[in-house]
């Protein structure tokens, strides 16, 4: 299993395919298998890679307090580990946190700029919401039925009318072989709580693209919105029908919106 050792920790990491760089950042509670659906799609133009933050999947468990900007010199320190000097970066959710540190912290790292579903500060509500869900989590483990309740704030009444998406969701991610522990999810929901990029948002010199979803409930579109006002230069696409999980609910739309704006 490919692992960079970074001093005091040990990321996990996958490469997929050649050409410019890709660094795909997941979200709160989540690893590199969130963006298997997308991966190998990218890989057919990009060098796509895909790692577990610190606390999630095969990476090293969380040991000290925990910041967005810790996470974000771990993507950096990836590449680093790569010998990547700059690269396209996408971040979803907690993900487009990161991303957003890297941009305003590593500006010569970040070539052009996606952040999907994500907002410059976690609302208050959110914050609660994230503390329910770990107690929920330490309470009972990770099941199905937890699985089950995260998924209403990750995904649109379309996709819970679709088939059996929802059915194979849950079913596929309770039995994941590399849950993250309920200590690890109350350490990034606590970094997730602390961080607010408005302030500095103005510093983003990256081409930016927002991808948010019209019905998203957990991340709304106002709160997204909210990057465009402060980041020079930089557009937003609302998509109709789909919420939280853009690339999820329909990869093909997601990356052809991402490789359009990483293209043209």
């Amino acid at each position: 299993m490919p692992q960079a050792k970074l001093n005091d920790i040990s990321l996990y990491y996958e490469i997929y395919g050649k050409g410019k760089p890709l660094l795909l950042i997941a979200g709160l509670g989540s690893d590199n298998s969130s963006w298997a659906g997308v991966v190998k799609i990218f890989s057919k133009r990009f060098q796509a890679i895909v790692f577990d933050n610190r606390g999630a999947g095969r990476s090293s468990i969380i040991r000290k307090q925990h910041t967005i900007r810790r996470m974000a010199d771990d993507a950096v320190r990836i590449l680093d580990y790569l010998g990547i000097e700059r690269a396209y970066i996408i971040g979803h959710s907690m993900g487009g946190y990161i991303a957003q540190e890297m941009a305003i912290n590593y500006p010569d790292r970040v070539d052009r700029l996606v952040l999907e579903s994500t907002a410059p500060v976690s609302s208050k509500r959110n914050n609660i919401l994230f503390e329910d869900i770990y107690n929920q989590l330490e309470r009972e483990g990770y099941s199905e039925a937890w699985v089950k309740r995260w998924a209403f704030w990750l995904f649109s009444v379309e996709a819970f009318g679709r088939g059996k998406f929802i059915d194979t969701f849950i079913k596929q991610a309770a039995k994941y072989p590399y849950p993250m522990s309920a200590d690890s999810f109350k350490a990034q929901a606590e970094a997730i709580a602390k961080f607010d990029s408005r302030s500095q948002l103005s510093g983003i010199k990256a081409k930016t693209l927002i991808i948010e979803g019209e019905d998203d409930i957990l991340i709304k579109p106002d709160e997204a919105r909210a990057l465009v006002k402060h980041i020079r230069g930089s557009v937003i696409k609302l998509i109709r029908g789909l919420a939280h999980c853009i690339h999820m609910e329909n990869p093909a739309l997601f990356t052809k919106a991402v490789v359009d704006f990483l293209e043209r």
